[in-house]
């Protein structure tokens, strides 16, 4: 092994076992079972549940760095008019920095400001988008960037509806939140 995958490796171990940690800290578990619980659930597992955490507590209280309130009586966009609102890039209307370019191939590509990624993705029959697990590159950002990254991957993690905002702005939002895009240049 290179010291260059070493280096990597240990640094991708190093984040799973912070996140592990965190996970355990928020659910009132030990750091000393972030490696392997009881139940031989492992750092994998962890990693997952901290995220669901994180991000059902972004949901629930939303930072309002770019995530909103859904409109009241918004509805969800029928599935063809969902697919056509996504068929071109979109920026958010609070931060062109943070941009989604959905292919109808299924790959949605995205800058959260932060860091750019990348997930597979699929419209069900009721119009909701969802995105499969996400790969993306791992810069450490200035908190505010990463509160917005942060909120950006909780909506699109919880399989959002497409809503129409109106003629120059949509909105992918879940459980009652939702960020709004206007169209973009792509990235």
């Amino acid at each position: 092994m290179t010291s260059k995958t070493m280096s990597t490796t240990a640094k991708i171990v190093s984040a799973a076992t912070a996140l592990a940690a965190s996970a355990g800290a928020v659910l009132g578990a030990g750091v000393a079972s972030a490696q392997m619980s009881s139940t031989g659930q492992g750092v994998d597992q962890w990693v997952q549940q901290a995220l669901s955490t994180q991000d059902s507590a972004v949901m629930r209280q939303g930072s309002g760095f770019v995530m909103k309130d859904l409109p009241e009586g918004a509805q969800p966009l029928p599935v063809r008019e969902a697919k056509a609102a996504l068929a071109k890039p979109i920026e958010a209307k609070d931060d062109p920095n943070i941009a989604l370019t959905f292919y109808p191939e299924g790959r949605v590509y995205y800058y959260d400001g932060c860091n750019s990624g990348n997930a597979s993705y699929e419209v069900d029959g009721r119009g909701a988008v969802h995105v499969g697990p996400m790969a993306e590159t791992q810069r450490l950002c200035e908190p505010a960037a990463m509160n917005k990254a942060d909120e950006l991957k909780a909506i699109l993690r919880a399989n959002p509806s497409v809503y129409r905002i109106d003629t120059n702005t949509i909105a992918l939002g879940a459980q009652g939140k939702a960020i709004e895009f206007q169209p973009g240049a792509g990235r």
